[in-house]
């Protein structure tokens, strides 16, 4: 029975001894074993765990298909739980509406995507009794490659057997969006890189949430929400920086603006001074008097801002390095305006990877603090990036190389 369960003797035996009430995954995959009606047996859990009677029990369940499902256990695939999650309250409730529909949290470099993403999915996981998948798309191959690798991982999390894999891309997307139809599942993809990533993986289903997390906003996709955030608002930024101890208001309000109100950057800042307690925050602004300076302080273990910076550069064309440059040496209140450019779509690609942010009036933007930093940064080296810079350019190009070859 464990064998067939896929549960240790010992829990099988625990469930059966009467002295407790099993879990609902537990009861399912005993009964499974078993050769039980498992739809018959998570009606009955759900009348002894709830206290109804067995037709206000039936009623819970009336509106969901008799699936058969295996027995292998659920995935429980999302990280942990973001601690000290702050603000962002009106793009929860956006986020909230609609869930059948896949929605795509967009946005620059270190804007908190990725931990709101991760709050919101934790929020859903309890109704989502089928479990959890999740992905990190930033190290896998672009496009379809992309989405070969995630479509295998996630049907053998389903309990597809390896043997019963389709081969095509397109019959892996095919049974994974019917597995998806039939479960309450709750499904994160983050950071993704382009649309053919993700393009199989995506139905409209009203028991399953899937939210895709990406720095550009995907327009390739079709029928799906978008939601674009930007940095919070200045008492958030300093609301992230609770945890510094008892920094004086004004030294954090201006810690917050040297960091852009960005979320990363506040969330090291908030890190470095909670490790430091007896260094007072004026001391450490003292010494954060140049770019290079800030930078070079907004790092932590395996987090650190100009890295991040650096990814999104990487992923610009020439003609965007060069606009970037030439607009870190305008004042820092300038307005960037597209209209003034003979080519603009340079200036809405660091739009859209979020070095840009709006200036407070349609058509305009200003350069993001930090990002100003990195470019003057860069500035000293001839534009030239960094040598970890140059390898990784060198293995992207060469990831994106053989997929273009294996797709032709």
């Amino acid at each position: 029975m464990g064998r067939a369960a896929l549960y240790s003797s010992s829990v099988l035996s625990s469930a059966a001894s009467g002295h407790r009430m099993p879990t609902l995954q537990v009861t399912l995959a005993f009964a499974a074993a078993c050769g039980g009606d498992r739809e018959q047996w998570r009606r009955r859990w759900l009348e002894v765990s709830s206290g109804l009677g067995p037709e206000a029990s039936a009623a819970l369940g009336r509106d969901e298909p008799v699936v058969a499902r295996s027995c292998f256990p659920r995935p429980a695939q999302l990280p942990m739980r973001p601690r000290g999650f702050v603000g962002r309250v009106g793009e929860l409730r956006l986020l909230a509406a609609e869930p059948a529909t896949p929605v795509v949290i967009s946005g620059p470099a270190g804007v908190g995507k990725s931990q709101l993403a991760l709050h919101h999915a934790h929020r859903l996981a309890a109704a989502a009794v089928d479990g959890q998948l999740y992905v990190d798309l930033g190290p896998l191959e672009p496009g379809e490659a992309g989405a070969r690798v995630v479509l295998d991982g996630f049907l053998r999390a389903l309990g597809v057997p390896v043997e019963h894999l389709p081969e095509a891309v397109d019959q892996q997307g095919g049974l994974y969006r019917s597995l998806i139809a039939e479960r309450r599942l709750v499904v994160l993809l983050d950071n993704v890189r382009d649309e053919r990533q993700v393009r199989p993986l995506l139905v409209e289903s009203a028991r399953t949430t899937t939210v895709v997390v990406s720095r550009t906003p995907l327009h390739g996709l079709r029928d799906v929400r978008r939601l674009r955030l930007d940095v919070p608002s200045r008492a958030e930024a300093i609301a992230m920086l609770a945890d510094a101890g008892q920094a004086e208001p004004e030294d954090c309000d201006r810690l917050a603006r040297l960091c852009g109100d960005l979320p990363q950057a506040l969330d090291i800042a908030a890190r470095k001074l909670a490790a430091r307690p007896d260094v007072p925050v004026s001391r450490v602004l003292g010494r954060l008097t140049g770019p290079g300076a800030l930078l070079d302080w907004l790092r932590v273990g395996d987090l650190s801002v100009r890295e991040s910076y650096q990814s999104a550069y990487l992923g610009l064309g020439d003609v965007a390095k060069t606009v970037l440059h030439q607009l870190a040496q305008r004042p820092a209140d300038e307005p960037v305006v597209p209209a003034a450019f003979a080519d603009d779509e340079p200036v809405y690609e660091l739009a859209d990877v979020g070095l840009l942010r709006g200036a407070g009036r349609p058509g305009a933007y200003r350069l993001d603090p930090l990002a100003r930093a990195y470019a003057l940064e860069l500035r000293g080296v001839g534009h030239q990036v960094r040598r970890a810079a140059r390898q990784e350019l060198i293995v992207t190009t060469g990831r994106h190389y053989r997929s273009t070859v294996s797709s032709a």
